[in-house]
C-alpha cells in the first residue's frame, strides 16, 4: 500500500477516527459512505476534471477532484491520503 509523494499514508479506520475527533458532529456512517465512494472511484480510475488522479480524502468531502483543484495548493505538505491496495495487487 502506498500513496503519492507528498502525502502521509493513513488507513481508512485511522482517518475516520482522527476526523471524528476533530469534527465531533460528523456522522460516522455518512463519513464512511463518502470515503468508500471516493475509494471506489479511485480504484475505477476516475480522474479529476484536470486529468490528475483524485485525492481520496478531499474527494470524500469536496467532490471527485485532485488535491490541487480542491485546495488550490500546488502540492500536498504531508496531508493525509488513504492508503489502499493497488489494483495490480488484487
Amino acid at each position: 500500500m502506498s500513496v503519492p509523494s507528498g502525502f502521509t499514508a493513513i488507513s481508512l479506520d485511522q482517518y475516520v477516527e482522527l476526523h471524528l475527533r476533530a469534527n465531533p458532529g460528523t456522522d460516522r456512517r455518512e463519513l464512511l459512505d463518502q470515503l468508500e465512494y471516493a475509494i471506489d472511484a479511485h480504484r475505477r480510475g476516475i480522474r479529476c476534471e484536470c486529468g490528475a488522479p483524485i485525492w481520496i480524502v478531499g474527494s470524500a468531502h469536496g467532490g471527485l477532484a485532485c488535491f490541487t483543484c480542491i485546495t488550490l495548493e500546488s502540492a500536498p505538505d504531508n496531508d493525509y491520503e488513504i492508503a489502499i491496495e493497488s489494483d495490480s495487487a488484487a
